[in-house]
C-alpha cells in the first residue's frame, strides 16, 4: 500500500475507466466533455497512443453503480470511441 492509499479515507472510493478512443486531435476533449456533462469528479487522467488508437484512463471520484455505467454508456456513444472498461481502483 502506497501513502497516498493509506492517506485515503475509508469512503474515498474511485472509479477507474479506461477508455480506448481514435487517435484524432479531438478524441480527449470528446471523452472529457462526456465526464464534464456527467459531472463525474475528474482526479487523475492519462492518455498516450496505443497503436494506432489513443488509450486515455480516467480516475473518477465513485458516484455509485448506476452512474457509473451510465458514464462507461455515454461514453461508448461517443463518436470517437472504440471501447470503454470501467471498475475500482
Amino acid at each position: 500500500m502506497s501513502l497516498a492509499e493509506a492517506a485515503k479515507p475509508e469512503g474515498d472510493k474511485r472509479r477507474l475507466f479506461l477508455v480506448i478512443a481514435d487517435d484524432t486531435p479531438d478524441a480527449l476533449m470528446r471523452v472529457l466533455g462526456v465526464a464534464n456533462v456527467q459531472q463525474a469528479r475528474l482526479r487523475a487522467l492519462t492518455a498516450q497512443p496505443d497503436g494506432a488508437g489513443l488509450s486515455i484512463r480516467l480516475e473518477l471520484d465513485d458516484q455509485g453503480d448506476e452512474r457509473a455505467q451510465t458514464l462507461a454508456a455515454r461514453l461508448s456513444a461517443c463518436p470517437s470511441v472504440r471501447g470503454v472498461g470501467f471498475g475500482w481502483r
